[in-house]
C-alpha cells in the first residue's frame, strides 16, 4: 500500500486518539489531584499516573514498553539524578513508568501553561525551569537540590529538547552541577522508539515498541564537571546503541551556552 494511502487511512484513527487522549488526561489528572489534596501525599498522584494514565496512553497508541536494567535504580529513600535522552513528548510518561517511585522532574517552564497538565505539575512539586534566564534557572536548580537532599529522585533530560533525528545531542551543564553539588549518583537511561509513537512534528502517532534500558549508577564524587558530562553521555550512547538506537556523536558532548539566540562562552554555571 502506498505511504500516502496509509497516512490517509490513519487520519480518522489519529483524530479519535487525540480526542480520547484529551478526555482521558482530564479524567486521569482530576482524581490524581483530588487524591493528593485529600491525603497530602504526592505519591498517590504519582501512583495514579504510573499505574493508569501512562500504561493506557501507550495502549491508546497500540504500543508497548519494554524496560531493562531496573535493578540499577536505587531503593526508596536513596537520592539520585536519573538522566534520559529525549525523543518525544511521550518520554515524560515513559520515565514515570521506568522509575518505580514518585520522582520529581526538571521540566521546561512552558509545560506549566498547559491546561490540567500545568495544574498537575504545580501540585506534584515538579521543578520548572526557564533556560533562557540563567539567574532564574540557577535558583530553580537550587530548589531541585533541596528535593535531592530529601532523598528523592530527580528525573531530567540533559539534551534540553527533543532530538530531531533520534540521535543523542550534546548535553547542557546545569543538571550536572545539581548532581555534583549534592553528591547524588547519576543513573543513565536510554530510550528508543518513542519518536515513532509520538513524532517531533505533527500529530501522527504510530504503533511502536518503546524500549528503555537503565544503566549502572555513575558516581559524582571526585570528578570534574565536563568529564562527568562526557562519561554520562557516553554511557547513554552505549545503552542507546544496545537497544537499537542511533547513539550520538561522541566528539561533542557539551552543548554551547546560548543567550538570546547567540552562542556565548559557557560560564561554569551554564544551563
Amino acid at each position: 500500500m502506498p505511504p500516502l494511502v496509509k497516512d490517509l487511512l490513519w487520519i480518522p484513527v489519529n483524530i479519535a486518539q487525540m480526542l480520547w487522549l484529551a478526555a482521558f488526561t482530564v479524567f486521569s489528572f482530576f482524581p490524581s489531584m483530588v487524591a493528593t489534596l485529600l491525603t497530602g501525599n504526592r505519591e498517590a498522584g504519582f501512583a495514579w499516573g504510573r499505574v493508569f494514565w501512562g500504561p493506557l496512553n501507550l495502549k491508546l497508541g497500540f504500543s508497548t514498553l519494554q524496560i531493562e536494567g531496573r535493578e540499577h535504580l536505587p531503593p526508596p529513600g536513596s537520592p539520585a539524578v536519573v538522566m534520559f535522552n529525549h525523543q518525544s513528548m511521550i518520554d515524560v510518561i515513559v520515565s514515570w513508568m521506568v522509575v518505580p517511585t514518585g520522582p520529581r522532574f526538571v521540566a521546561k517552564k512552558t509545560l506549566g501553561y498547559i491546561p490540567f497538565i500545568g495544574q498537575f505539575i504545580s501540585l506534584m512539586g515538579i521543578v520548572l525551569i526557564d533556560r533562557r534566564n540563567t539567574k532564574e534557572a540557577i535558583a530553580v536548580l537550587q530548589r531541585a537540590r533541596a528535593v535531592v537532599d530529601t532523598g528523592r529522585l530527580i528525573v531530567c533530560f540533559p539534551e534540553g529538547t527533543r532530538s530531531p533525528d533520534g540521535a543523542i545531542m550534546p548535553f547542557k551543564k546545569g543538571v550536572f552541577m545539581l548532581a555534583l553539588e549534592t553528591g547524588a549518583p547519576i543513573i543513565p537511561v536510554a530510550l528508543e522508539g518513542a519518536a515513532t509513537l509520538v513524532p517531533l512534528t505533527g500529530w501522527k502517532p504510530r504503533p511502536a515498541t518503546v524500549r528503555a534500558r537503565v544503566g549502572a549508577p555513575i558516581s559524582t564524587i571526585g570528578i570534574e564537571r565536563d568529564a562527568l558530562i562526557e562519561k554520562v553521555r557516553n554511557a547513554i550512547i552505549d545503552l542507546h546503541l544496545e537497544i537499537g538506537g542511533k547513539g550520538g556523536d561522541r566528539a561533542t558532548a557539551i552543548a554551547p551556552h546560548r543567550d538570546d539566540g547567540h552562542v556565548v562562552e559557557s560560564p561554569s554555571s551554564s544551563l
